[in-house]
């Protein structure tokens, strides 16, 4: 193990939490659970019984920055966010095609879905590479969102997506990658997943783009 290695290893584990009360206190389109918790701390000891409220979807999600290495282009959908009407720009925010993983699925099944879904672009898991799995919020959320670079082809791009059954209103269009990675620079693109998405596309621009 190398420095690095000693210097981040876990101190603690799940095993070192005492979860002493559950409770569902809320569940309508998502739920939040109440919890009663201790854990141990880092100056020894142990913390006091905590009451924390935790936000629950009961499942993971995917997101996919969909990128076209022939015309080096990212396909980005725009959508109505309730949790951004306080945004000074819009509550309409530019992403990714993000999702959550029904039951039975696999993370990869479900990107492929998605993708389809959202923005009307056929993709097998053999196109999807793994940017990383990572908690967005984790102080309050239990969310996990697990991130993909697709390869596409946006030859013919719809314009609109989205299911009716789920009133999902979703613009579909492309720019050129550096244009979307300059939307992130200057904070047009403000979503935590897409951020990531496209900052891993940038930092790898090169070996992805040469995957055609």
């Amino acid at each position: 193990m190398n420095e690095i290695e000693k210097l981040t290893a876990p101190r603690f584990t799940v095993k070192d939490v005492t979860v002493h009360e559950k409770k569902r206190v809320y569940k309508g389109h998502f739920a939040v659970d109440n919890y009663i918790v201790s854990y141990k701390k880092f100056t020894g000891g142990e913390t006091r019984k905590l009451v924390r409220e935790i936000f629950e979807r009961d499942a993971e999600a995917v997101a996919i920055v969909p990128y076209d290495p022939k015309t080096d282009e990212v396909v980005l959908i725009e959508q109505f966010r309730p949790g951004a009407l306080n945004d000074p720009v819009s509550p309409w925010l530019i992403e990714i095609v993000a999702g959550m993983i029904d039951p039975g699925e696999t993370r990869e099944e479900a990107a492929c879905r998605e993708l389809y879904e959202e923005a009307k672009l056929k993709i097998t898991k053999a196109d999807l590479e793994l940017v990383s799995s990572l908690y967005p919020s984790p102080g309050g959320t239990s969310e996990v969102v697990t991130i993909y670079i697709a390869r596409i082809n946006s030859e013919h791009l719809a314009t609109n997506g989205g299911l009716a059954v789920e009133d999902e209103d979703i613009r579909i269009f492309k720019v050129k990658a550096q244009d979307a990675f300059n939307l992130c620079k200057t904070g047009r693109i403000c979503n935590c997943a897409a951020m990531v998405g496209l900052m891993y596309l940038e930092l790898n621009y090169d070996k992805i783009r040469q995957k055609v």
